[in-house]
């Protein structure tokens, strides 16, 4: 979906000359001399070949890794290229791009859970690379975390993406549209009776991400004229509306529910909203109705949790925290909340290791956090 558009120099350590092959076969300089004309004039099925035997000679050569991985990637050879971007990241594991790269190509090759487990990594180093290729890493964790089922998280990555490019590009726009609905699909498998929706709505969303909410009501109208009775079309407007207007954004909410009675999102939205709004009783109506349709969405476990702490009943909110940590271990939100009411109970030692386990998760999924 987007080819690598960053030229990374990545020098190996020289150490001592090779010595001369006893048997007459090229030695590593030359090899490594002659792959790099070859791809300078753009041979590159015979530029791969020789970076090959070039790393046969020297296995550790990060920056044959990277060029043989690179032919690769540019040639759909994506198994190849994550065999050598998983050994330049082992190789140099504190610098993004082999993570990048290796994501890149396990994306390609649907394995989306290695894929998500690079793409992190990379994150986690701040994608510290080149601008084009850190850009395809965030936008390509962003569809990861969508054919996941992460769609919370795809559209927080890419609000992120956005406002830091300070651009929306069409491959945002339509993966956003995807998230927005829901829906577990790459660009690719969007249905043709799908793609004006996916289009229509990403292009509010992006609107929104950029906070230029004059455009976004405007498209978002459009959006919710053409396909009135979706859903998450009316969970989209009405989360974008909590921000501009959260009366009518509530009432958005609302005909979510009434369009889809067990949409889960909505129900955890209203019951945080009310529970922001001391409306207890409210909230605790929708975070129940929530935990009893979902019981294995975390994020259901974590509202309910919430809302119990906040009625005073600790004991029953530590085992809703502590449900929601079993079923999403790495998502830090569950921690801090488990920590705050082990804090509330006294239990000092619990809430100073899970608030040690929330901080070095936020790291991994927001490096930029203190």
């Amino acid at each position: 979906m987007i080819a690598i558009a960053a030229v990374l120099l990545m020098q190996a350590s020289t150490g001592n000359p090779a010595p001369a092959r006893p048997d007459g076969a090229p030695s590593f300089e030359v090899l490594s001399r002659q792959a790099a004309e070859a791809r300078d004039t753009k041979r590159l099925a015979e530029a791969l070949i020789l970076f090959r035997k070039a790393l046969q000679l020297k296995p550790d050569w990060a920056e044959g890794l990277w060029e043989a991985g690179s032919i690769e990637y540019d040639q759909d050879q994506y198994k190849e290229c994550s065999a050598d971007f998983r050994k330049l990241a082992a190789l140099k594991p504190d610098q993004a791009p082999g993570w990048t790269m290796a994501g890149l190509c396990e994306y390609h090759l649907r394995d989306y859970d290695a894929a998500l487990k690079c793409l992190l990594q990379a994150q986690q180093l701040g994608f510290q690379q080149g601008a084009e290729l850190a850009r395809a890493g965030r936008l390509h964790l962003a569809l990861v975390l969508i054919k996941l089922s992460r769609f919370e998280n795809a559209i927080t990555t890419l609000v992120k993406l956005t406002r830091d490019d300070n651009r929306k590009t069409p491959e945002i726009i339509v993966a956003s549209g995807i998230a927005g609905l829901r829906e577990p699909w790459t660009p690719p498998e969007v249905p043709e009776s799908e793609r004006d929706k996916v289009f229509k709505l990403g292009d509010a969303m992006t609107a929104a991400m950029e906070q230029d909410s004059k455009e976004a009501i405007e498209k978002f109208g459009v959006v919710v004229r053409d396909y009135p009775k979706d859903a998450n079309v009316r969970f989209r407007y009405g989360a974008f509306l909590m921000q501009e207007d959260p009366q009518h954004g509530i009432q958005e909410i609302g005909k979510t529910l009434e369009l889809q009675p067990d949409h889960i999102p909505a129900l955890v939205s209203l019951a945080n909203i009310y529970l922001k709004r001391d409306q207890a009783p409210a909230a605790r109506q929708y975070a129940e109705k929530a935990v009893k349709l979902a019981p294995g969405d975390f994020a259901t476990h974590v509202t309910l949790g919430r809302v119990l702490r906040e009625a005073d009943d600790d004991a029953g909110a530590v085992r809703e925290f502590l449900t929601a940590v079993r079923l999403a271990p790495a998502s830090p939100e569950s921690h801090y909340d488990l920590a705050t009411t082990y804090a509330k109970l006294g239990r000092i030692a619990d809430a100073a290791r899970e608030r040690e386990e929330f901080r070095r998760l936020r790291q991994v999924t927001d490096p930029n956090q203190p």
